[in-house]
């Protein structure tokens, strides 16, 4: 009897565990956002990244695709932020999700807010870099700073900037060098600091 008693115990546990696994699986596949969350929560980006590509295969939303992007640059993930980030400034709205992003991420308290355009724009840079692409870093780099007239601090070239002299890159400094040359911006302060980063930068070619 005892036996008995024991055994339909185990049955009855594995049957549970069975259907919890199952319905684990399920809830995997069917709420991937959902899982993606509670990775964020507990600070595995890594696994963040994968939940919500999921979750972006099934609606070929932007915003979805943002997210996989944003995970991707705080899980320190080069490659993973270039496979998004390269897909997500593809798409026609991404202007458009970078701005309500900026807008949803304003502290009423502070007035603070993440500028998405510079937190996207200058991982994707990094990113390319880090990969070894210098010349698709400095083209989105230019391309990002919105013409020769401006040079505002934090813009992407600037963080590609930081980059190579960080890294005492002589091979790269040169072209980079050349790039920031043309640009003449209007404003006092960020001329100066243009300069600083052209000094900066120009001991590399020496």
């Amino acid at each position: 009897m005892k036996n008995l008693i024991v055994k339909t115990a185990v049955k009855t546990f594995l049957i549970i565990l069975a259907v919890a696994v199952v319905a684990f699986g399920i809830f995997n596949f069917a709420c991937p956002q959902h899982m993606a969350t509670f990775a964020e929560q507990v600070g595995n980006y890594g696994m963040a990244v994968r939940y919500a590509s999921l979750r972006y295969t099934y609606t070929g939303d932007t915003r979805d695709l943002a997210r996989c992007f944003e995970d991707s640059i705080l899980a320190e993930d080069d490659s993973s932020v270039v496979r998004y980030g390269d897909e997500f400034f593809r798409k026609d709205d991404c202007a458009q999700v970078m701005y309500e992003l900026t807008a949803e991420s304003v502290d009423e308290t502070t007035g603070r807010y993440v500028d998405y355009l510079s937190l996207f724009g200058g991982s994707l840079v990094k990113s390319r870099y880090a990969t070894g692409n210098f010349e698709g870093a400095l083209s989105l780099a230019l391309d990002l700073n919105g013409g020769t007239d401006s040079f505002e601090y934090g813009c992407p070239l600037m963080s590609l900037t930081a980059a190579v002299y960080g890294g005492q890159d002589r091979e790269n400094a040169p072209a980079l060098l050349e790039a920031l040359r043309g640009l003449s911006p209007s404003d006092e302060e960020q001329k100066q600091l243009l300069e600083q980063l052209i000094k900066s930068v120009t001991t590399l070619t020496l």
